[in-house]
């Protein structure tokens, strides 16, 4: 067996050489990699807070015409928030489908919100409100849905 030992002046054996480079290489392409995984988690991070975003967009919407029914005359809600017809769901509506005044949400115009307002036999009514909404990256329609009891 050789003695690979170095003497000053000698020169590396053959089979040692190009191995920092190599290393060098390797590294690169781990970080690279580590690099890629970082971007396209960042990426999916901004997609899930501007879904959640649109989500609460959606609740607050239900919220809002649900509280308006809170203070409105429990006996005129089926005629007065009753979709498609009821002046009070046309001006929720038209809020909720507005996206130009950066309130409403995104193909909610196409997918028009909906109240069903039934009369409870016990006295009451129940409500249903449901809030639909599509955005550009989206393939298909999101449906935020809230009930409700209001009582006469």
């Amino acid at each position: 067996m050789r003695n690979v030992s170095l003497k000053p002046g000698r020169r590396r054996p053959r089979s040692q050489r190009g191995v920092v480079l190599l290393d060098a290489i390797v590294a690169i392409l781990l970080f690279s990699v580590g690099i890629v995984g970082m971007v396209a988690l960042q990426g999916a991070a901004t997609k899930l807070a501007g879904d959640a975003k649109l989500r609460t967009d959606a609740a607050m919407a239900a919220d809002q015409v649900i509280a308006q029914m809170w203070v409105s005359d429990p006996t005129q809600l089926a005629t007065y928030f009753q979709s498609p017809s009821g002046a009070g769901y046309k001006a929720w509506a038209a809020t909720v489908t507005n996206v130009t005044a950066q309130q409403g949400l995104p193909g909610a115009a196409g997918h028009p919100p909906t109240i069903d307002v039934t009369t409870d036999p016990n006295g009451g009514n129940a409500v249903t409100v449901s809030v639909f909404w599509q955005a550009a990256s989206d393939t298909g329609t999101h449906q935020y849905v809230t009930s409700t009891h209001i009582a006469h």
